[in-house]
């Protein structure tokens, strides 16, 4: 994996936000092959062959594609990852997602990632994961369907505080993205799914990566042979699952870190 460096200002950003976008985070070549693929895809989901969902999400067999495997260690977005998590992690989570046009607004979900607050509540949460949500379309218009984040709330020692009358929170911030930009999002800022009233489908991919002690989604639960196989990396290996050992050292991110003099600070709270 090539080294990208975090700059003081995007870890500032992050820091404070809870979220980052990277401009052309992937290249417009790579944008059409992920198109193919996903269009492909979807047309074998389930929610997809009902004209009335509107929100269309796969989890399942992303990482069986071939096609999906520049995304795994993608740069610039996962060296920033693991500058901000540090090599002890591996790919959590998968999902594609279709937004179709709506005619109205839907009722949000604002919510935080990994469900940790449901068992251990809000105070003093720590930083597990981080998601990197890939635009395959432009996100340019208010309400074109990418995810609302509420600013800053990754502190928030209490649920979400929105007020009364309206549906989102004061600090709601919706990003402006083209094809081939990301956003980044830890799992403690409170987010949620955004409408899409363009006239055009909304399309995304979300690759979500944690600490390796986190158990990853059930189509990432044990690793695939005939994937691993096929990677030639051993960082890829690594993020794909094969270090299946929590307590070894996870040799090929922990060289790279070495390698490239890379330093993090764990955030709790």
């Amino acid at each position: 994996m090539d080294f990208a460096r975090i700059t003081d200002e995007q870890l500032q950003d992050f820091d404070t936000n809870g979220f980052l976008v990277v401009p052309q985070a992937i290249d417009a070549q790579l944008v059409d092959s992920l198109i193919e693929a996903t269009d492909r895809l979807m047309k074998t989901t389930t929610d997809d062959s009902d004209p009335s969902n509107v929100y269309v999400q796969r989890r399942e067999h992303v990482v069986q594609e071939a096609t999906f495997d520049p995304l795994i260690s993608s740069l610039p977005v996962v060296p920033i990852i693991v500058q901000i998590l540090g090599p002890n992690i591996h790919l959590h989570t998968t999902s594609l997602i279709y937004k179709k046009p709506h005619k109205t607004l839907p009722e949000r979900c604002w919510h935080r990632d990994i469900g940790i607050a449901n068992d251990l509540g809000h105070a003093a949460l720590p930083r597990v994961g981080i998601k990197a949500c890939y635009c395959l379309t432009d996100f340019l218009e208010p309400h074109s369907g990418m995810t609302l984040m509420a600013r800053g709330s990754q502190h928030n020692n209490t649920p979400l505080s929105i007020p009364a009358a309206e549906v989102d929170p004061v600090a709601t911030y919706e990003a402006h993205l083209h094809a081939g930009d990301a956003i980044l999002f830890e799992n403690r800022v409170f987010h949620s799914a955004a409408p899409n009233l363009s006239n055009r489908i909304s399309k995304a991919i979300i690759y979500g990566y944690a600490y390796r002690w986190m158990k990853p989604d059930i189509n990432l639960d044990v690793p695939d042979d005939e994937v691993l196989s096929r990677l030639t990396d051993d960082i890829d290996r690594q993020l794909l699952g094969a270090c299946r050992q929590v307590d070894a050292a996870p040799q090929a991110l922990a060289d790279w870190t070495t390698q490239h003099k890379v330093k993090w600070q764990p955030s709790l709270g």
